[in-house]
């Protein structure tokens, strides 16, 4: 007997992986609520998303024109806009704003707290057995040292983007209508083999991306000699950057869903993350600047170097600390998660940051 999954979010970096990961593992039907472009359908959009995703990661042969439906939706409207829907196994609610400045705050309010809301109002109206809610390890805000699989209320947080999956985390947590699960992947980059990353952006590009347009305004601006000096950069040389990659954040996440765990919360995180310093000096390298100088005093930062500390204060915030996610409901549900085996080293993220040149080259 064949089952039924719902995903929303299902064009997006997260969404479109879990779609191509519940072909691969499962026989069932996969329906898609997408949101139709302003020139385009949610079929379109979606055929197009999924397309590029199963090139770009080397996913071919799968049932998507058979098995995937498209149904319109959209976060902002009670259930989503959606009616008739019937006989769902499992739900999967991955759609969510990424964006964390405090003037956003009521898109993000109403999109990854409300939208959360009505999505879980969908998913109790079609009777489903499971609601599966993917929100971020960094709900933990600034809680530094070991961090439980477990309900985060009453956190100081970094940014409104945190306070809006705390919101959508609390709605989850309270719903009774069915069992609930949380999945918290860290900073999600691209394809563990193909390193290609399709249906979104990764805080790793980011980075990369301001430290490209901070070599370009050196070369305009500036002579051989100020390329060749060290920028001063405000994180922790020690700390260590969660990195995962999309397929394995999927694996794992389906291979839960498949397992007997009762569990609520499981951390989708890399058990032994690189340190800053070494690979914000690997990053420095490939844009062709100097080894940066870690520091916390702004006081003496030129005024680009001030203006490169503004581009990434988002990012900051993941590059300070010595968080350690603790993975034992993960553990316990699969035994040996996908995530646990993933090697990262400099070597390989050299070869993420090298995809990403290529793509930006085309």
């Amino acid at each position: 007997m064949t089952g039924k999954h719902v995903v929303t979010g299902a064009t997006g970096l997260v969404g479109a992986a879990l779609v191509l990961e519940l072909l691969a593992r499962t026989d069932d039907e996969v329906v898609c609520l997408v949101r139709p472009g302003r020139k385009t359908g949610p079929d379109e959009k979606l055929r197009t998303a999924l397309a590029k995703a199963a090139h770009e990661y080397g996913a071919f042969g799968l049932e998507i024109d058979k098995r995937c439906t498209v149904v319109a939706a959209d976060l902002g409207k009670p259930r989503l806009g959606v009616e008739d829907l019937h006989g769902v196994t499992e739900f999967w609610h991955s759609a969510a704003d990424l964006r964390y400045e405090d003037r956003h705050w009521e898109a993000l309010r109403d999109t990854n707290v409300e939208g959360t809301r009505h999505a879980l109002d969908l998913a109790a109206a079609a009777g489903v057995t499971t609601f599966n809610h993917i929100s971020t390890a960094y709900v933990a805000g600034r809680t530094d040292g070991e961090i439980a699989e477990v309900r985060m209320d009453g956190v100081a947080t970094n940014n409104r983007y945190e306070d809006s999956k705390i919101g959508g985390e609390r709605l989850v947590a309270e719903a009774t209508a069915f069992a609930t699960r949380t999945f918290r992947p860290s900073v999600v980059i691209g394809h563990s083999r193909t390193y290609a990353l399709c249906g979104g952006q990764s805080g790793l590009y980011g980075i990369q991306r301001r430290l490209s347009q901070f070599r370009r305004a050196l070369g305009a601006l500036g002579s051989a000699e100020d390329l060749a000096t060290p920028m001063r950069v405000r994180v922790e040389e020690p700390a260590r950057v969660n990195l995962v990659p999309v397929d394995l954040v999927v694996a794992d996440a389906v291979s839960v869903s498949q397992s007997s765990s009762t569990a609520a919360v499981f951390h989708l995180t890399h058990p032994d993350p690189m340190r800053v310093g070494p690979g914000l000096a690997l990053m420095f390298e490939k844009a062709g600047l100097a080894r940066p100088v870690h520091t916390d005093d702004v006081d003496g930062f030129t005024q680009l170097e001030r203006e490169f500390d503004r581009k990434i204060e988002f990012y900051g915030s993941y590059m300070t600390g010595h968080k350690r996610f603790d993975q034992a409901n993960l553990v316990d549900a699969i035994g040996e998660p996908a995530l646990r085996s993933w090697r990262f080293d400099l070597v390989e993220l050299a070869n993420y940051l090298d995809w990403y040149s290529a793509a930006q080259a085309r």
